[in-house]
């Protein structure tokens, strides 16, 4: 008598879990592996390019796609809303679909914004982290004249950690271009004692700032912002007044995870960084924001996890073992002005080395939205 097929159940629509599916889908056979994906998003927006639509320099038309379409043959996409996990009877409940069972389960859920822990924040900042808040400051920055800029991030962790630098430098050259550059500060804040989380990284980043006149606050751990007086205070006490507040959002993983007693209030939950598996579970797996990694919460590294855990599984469902391990590879271009980016490659045990930038890794990054949604989504890199 053949096998019964095993059940593969993936927890979340975005990056993470659609890349997931669809690598998982070409390495399994269909006959031996049913893949289901719960989520519930109508489009897919592509957050780097948010960097680049604030000013003009991409069409957001080109940065979405319907969720639906992007998921490869033999993937069975549900729309709906998970409402609580059973890790010990290996189902799960949705609010229409109610029960499905599983036999694997990849928890692919991401993170969210948590505005609420930051009083102030929805009437003062700005973001570019979706699509919506990205267009509003578009229309924001096209309205702006002139006066102080500040840019920066809430709290760590975030999505895309080099993001906020990226921003940074593309706003100096929009300025320039648009002939406000030496009537506008930018103040770059950033929690750390440094501009980036990454040492190497950090330096080449904090040397073009310099060279660029934009003015930099480290060790600033946002406290309080006041939306009246138009100021931003920080936990060690130092205070900078802004005309324009572009602040990413505090963030925190789901809430779900918490409640579900797999995650602590931060929301984000605890994987073998080697395996991807939660605790001592051997069928239930964390990718992507969701887990509390210490690498960068992007779609770069859902890429490169997806890539480990869809060979793993695989493997087990074809009976065939399996001896490798993930090990924290990640691979991300990021822009830094006037139209040049640097490419990092980094590991668990290899830290990045920013050498030098270039054209072509800018073209790179301004290409990539092209990329991600024909190749990597799809499992095909």
């Amino acid at each position: 008598m053949p096998e019964a097929r095993k059940r593969a159940l993936i927890l979340g629509d975005g990056a993470a879990g659609t890349i997931m599916a669809n690598k998982l889908r070409f390495h399994t056979d269909p006959s031996q592996l049913e893949i289901k994906v719960i989520g519930n998003s109508v489009n897919h927006y592509f957050k780097p390019d948010g960097v680049m639509i604030p000013f003009g320099f991409k069409n957001h038309k080109n940065s979405v796609k319907p969720t639906k379409s992007l998921f490869n043959h033999g993937v069975d996409y549900i729309h709906d809303t998970v409402t609580s996990i059973d890790l010990e009877n290996h189902s799960v409940r949705a609010g229409d679909t109610g029960e499905i069972s599983y036999d694997y389960i990849v928890i692919a859920t991401g993170d969210r914004f948590s505005t609420e822990d930051l009083p102030g924040y929805n009437e003062a900042a700005h973001h570019f982290y979706s699509l919506e808040a990205t267009l509003e400051l578009r229309q924001k920055l096209a309205e702006f004249k002139g006066g102080k800029i500040v840019v920066g991030q809430a709290s760590i962790p975030i999505q895309c950690p080099p993001a906020p630098y990226e921003f940074t430098f593309q706003l100096d050259q929009y300025l320039r271009l648009k002939g406000l550059r030496q009537s506008t500060e930018i103040h770059y804040i950033y929690p750390l004692n440094r501009v980036f989380t990454m040492p190497n990284v950090s330096s080449f980043v904090e040397k073009l700032m310099e060279e660029k006149g934009i003015m930099v606050h480290k060790l600033f751990n946002v406290d309080s912002l006041d939306p009246v007086s138009k100021t931003l205070s920080s936990l060690e006490g130092e205070q900078v007044p802004y005309d324009l507040l572009i602040l990413v959002p505090p963030h925190k993983g789901q809430k779900l995870m918490t409640d579900s007693g797999l995650a602590d209030e931060s929301g984000y939950i605890d994987v073998d960084r080697n395996h991807l598996n939660y605790r001592d579970y051997d069928n239930v797996f964390v990718v992507g924001d969701a887990t509390n990694l210490p690498i960068s919460k992007a779609g770069a590294t859902a890429h490169f996890e997806s890539e480990y855990l869809a060979n793993r599984i695989a493997s087990e469902v074809s009976g065939n073992a399996f001896f490798e391990s993930y090990n924290g590879e990640v691979a991300c271009t990021t822009i830094t002005g006037g139209q040049e980016a640097i490419t990092l490659f980094f590991s668990y045990s290899k830290p990045p080395r920013a050498n030098f930038q270039s054209k072509s890794d800018y073209f790179l990054k301004w290409t990539s939205s092209d990329t991600y949604f024909s190749a990597m989504l799809r499992g095909i890199m």
